[in-house]
């Protein structure tokens, strides 16, 4: 809770910046929690970097790089190629934890957070790799580094400590990539890309907010 508590400072204090949480201000109007389910189905038919926490990404939506085709992500200049990199390493990072969160838990509600990010994130694994595709684009079938490396350390939790740890991981994974889908949804100069970093937001802020959620209950 203490990290949703210093997004939604920063968000004030940037003076525009979307919170973490499912915002009906957010600029770009985007479908609230509610009727996500309408959204996945109409859209799927067919992480910020691990180890840093989303405050240092928040940026305002009106920040823009210097450079043509660039955005500003927090203190990093990415490009629209670098954000699907980085996107589709944080889904498949996701499936992976989720998949192993099935096999080391006993806790319903963890299980069934899991199962949901499979379901979610395999959809949105296909609209990446259509997208992809569609600018000439090739996806890492191997995460990030940073990826791997929490992917690593989970892997040697069991039980009650696992537990902990992914409802603490993916609460942060989905604060860290909210923040990178804020700025691409204001900044991407390809409409495609824009509009599915748009999409893609309502899916991350309701997977955050049941994290938050799962993050309080195993605790």
């Amino acid at each position: 809770m203490k990290k949703i508590l210093s997004v939604l400072a920063l968000g004030a204090l940037a003076a525009g910046t979307a919170c973490s949480r499912i915002d009906a201000n957010t600029s770009n109007t985007v479908p609230t929690a509610d009727n996500y389910a309408a959204t996945v189905t109409a859209t799927h038919s067919g992480a910020g970097v691990v180890g840093t926490t989303a405050d240092a990404y928040a940026t305002p939506p009106a920040a823009t790089s210097t450079v043509p085709g660039t955005m500003l992500y927090g203190t990093r200049t990415i490009t629209e190629a670098s954000f699907l990199t980085e996107a589709a390493s944080s889904s498949m990072m996701e499936l992976q934890l989720a998949k192993l969160a099935l096999e080391r838990s006993a806790r319903p509600e963890v299980k069934e957070f899991a199962r949901m990010i499979i379901d979610h994130h395999t959809k949105a694994n296909q609209e990446l790799t259509t997208l992809a595709s569609g600018m000439n684009l090739t996806l890492p079938t191997a995460l990030l580094p940073d990826h791997q490396k929490l992917v690593d350390k989970l892997s040697k939790l069991t039980g009650s400590e696992f537990d902990k740890k992914y409802a603490d991981e993916m609460e942060e994974a989905h604060e860290r990539d909210i923040a990178l889908f804020e700025v691409v949804s204001n900044g991407a100069p390809t409409t495609t890309v824009k509009a599915f970093a748009i999409r893609t937001l309502a899916v991350l802020r309701m997977h955050e907010h049941h994290a938050d959620k799962l993050d309080d209950n195993v605790e």
